[in-house]
């Protein structure tokens, strides 16, 4: 029996000649090895014990741990288990000390010698933000990019993850037997709990690779993938076409954290943050493809320190998110504030908007979905065969806005760590850094030194403001108050 789609309904077959049915036009095949090194990011909140756990699984069963870097975003109270902190406790190194002063504050101070005794210590970069500052996924994950080097592959995962042995190698072969420079492997991860069942051949799920097929259109108007995955694909034989994406496991490329970056601006949003990015790389050229086999496991039970997945939510916060939501479908086309233009909206977007190589109209046919008529795609299923939507490669970058004309674009992102100008498939030739325009692709180089004169200038004009300001006060204020003593000794004398 061939490769299967179990759509949550019924089975449907998978066509070998589907992705092929569309003419002359097809991916853009991969452009060069690289180094072969990935960078795990992982938001954490106030999860430390389990992002530990997964940082473990990550090295242990990497079959060339030596080329992993991990990116961890954590988001804790001083009171917390910090992530690395515990990992590094899985080997008897004590990393920090905390000390409690009172009750609301702990004073907290590093171990020396930490990063020689922990093992791949200096392989995990870490961004800490305190929790009260959390501004929910896109804000966390966005926060990767400060911290993302030249790594050639991105990996992303949820905090609570488990990985196979080998699985650095699987990926890999994965993405590359897409034979498309643009893929994402990616997918709703099977239960952790569930494990077993798909770990050997008397296991009931054994050759079950989790697979989302329905899409529902939320309150909000928004899409959503469901979430654990309603369907399932069985005996595949190579990466399967896809039209949904995942947040929870996503391996490609790093040039999509460049062409595709996180949107910090859209805060307190949970579950439509993910089609909205799906969109993003869609249109921008990128296609989703679910793995022929499980490469990692999610723990889908409650944190154990009892803090729940959106505790950063504050309805004080309501305002801000609801703003947030409008963002998102400015850019989607499903509406936009009263009195605004929304191509100017849009195109003020720069980056975290649309892109120009497909259109949301070829979108919503590839997935079976209506935006305007908010009708899902339960009726019109195709689970199993969706056929690759072609672009022209000659003519559209995918760094190209499907609007451009911004009258006050957003603060565009910057990536402190990451030089590497990357390869993105009109040829074999790679691109000159100088032809990108530095608002949609900046990167800090030794060659674009710090602004230091000008840095000084804004120094010291604050410096003599501050004077202006505050010594002159202070010096009227001794004025004032001699004065003042002056008529109460004089009233002093005359009693």
């Amino acid at each position: 029996m061939g490769p299967r789609v179990f759509n949550g309904n019924q089975w449907e077959d998978v066509s070998q000649n589907a992705a092929s049915s569309t003419a002359a036009k097809e991916p853009i095949s991969p452009s060069h090895e690289g180094d072969g090194t990935i960078f795990v990011g992982i938001p954490s909140f106030r999860d430390g014990k389990r992002c530990a756990e997964t940082i473990r699984s990550i090295f242990d069963n990497a079959k060339d741990p030596d080329n992993v870097i991990i990116g961890l975003v954590e988001q804790n109270d001083s009171e917390d288990v910090f992530c690395l902190s515990a990992y590094c406790d899985f080997y008897g190194v004590e990393t920090i000390k905390k000390t409690k002063i009172r009750e609301d504050m702990f004073k907290i101070l590093k171990v020396e010698g930490r990063e020689e005794k922990c093992p791949r210590y200096n392989q995990i970069r870490v961004v800490a933000v305190y929790n009260n500052a959390a501004t929910g996924p896109n804000g966390a994950r966005a926060l990767t990019r400060k911290i993302l080097g030249n790594e050639e592959y991105c990996m992303q995962i949820d905090a609570h993850t488990s990985f196979v042995k080998n699985w650095d190698t699987i990926a890999k072969t994965e993405w590359k037997s897409t034979g498309n420079e643009f893929a994402v492997i990616s997918n709703v991860p099977a239960k952790k709990s569930e494990l077993s069942s798909y770990d050997s051949w008397t296991g009931s799920k054994y050759g079950e690779v989790p697979r989302q097929c329905h899409i529902r259109i939320a309150d909000n108007d928004i899409p959503e993938f469901i979430s654990p995955a309603d369907g399932y694909a069985i005996g595949l034989e190579k990466p399967l076409l896809s039209h949904t994406w995942s947040s929870a496991f996503s391996f490609s490329k790093c040039h999509i954290e460049q062409i595709v970056p996180y949107d910090p601006f859209t805060k307190y949003v949970f579950g439509a943050e993910q089609f909205s990015r799906y969109a993003r790389m869609w249109t921008r050229g990128y296609d989703v493809y679910t793995p022929t086999k499980n490469i990692v496991f999610h723990d889908y039970d409650p944190n154990p320190d009892g803090h729940d997945i959106k505790e950063w939510f504050k309805m004080r916060r309501e305002r801000i998110r609801k703003q947030s939501l409008w963002r998102i479908k400015t850019f989607l086309g499903i509406g936009s504030e009263e009195g605004v233009d929304i191509e100017v909206a849009h195109a003020n977007l720069g980056v975290y908007g649309l892109g120009k190589r497909r259109t949301m109209k070829q979108l919503q046919d590839f997935m079976g979905i209506n935006l305007a008529k908010r009708s899902n795609n339960f009726k019109s299923l195709n689970c199993a065969n969706k056929v690759w939507v072609p672009y022209d490669v000659s003519k559209i970058s995918p760094m190209e806005h499907f609007y451009y004309k911004a009258t006050d674009l957003d603060p565009q992102p910057i990536f402190p760590l990451r030089n590497k100008v990357e390869y993105f498939g009109e040829t074999n030739r790679e691109p000159d850094a100088n032809q990108f325009d530095p608002l949609t692709l900046i990167a800090e180089t030794d060659d674009n030194p710090p602004p230091y004169m000008t840095l000084f200038v804004f120094w010291l004009f604050g410096l003599i403001l501050w004077r202006m300001v505050f010594i002159k006060t202070d010096s009227s204020n001794k004025i004032v108050n001699k004065r003042v003593l002056g008529k109460k000794d004089g009233a002093a004398k005359n009693v």
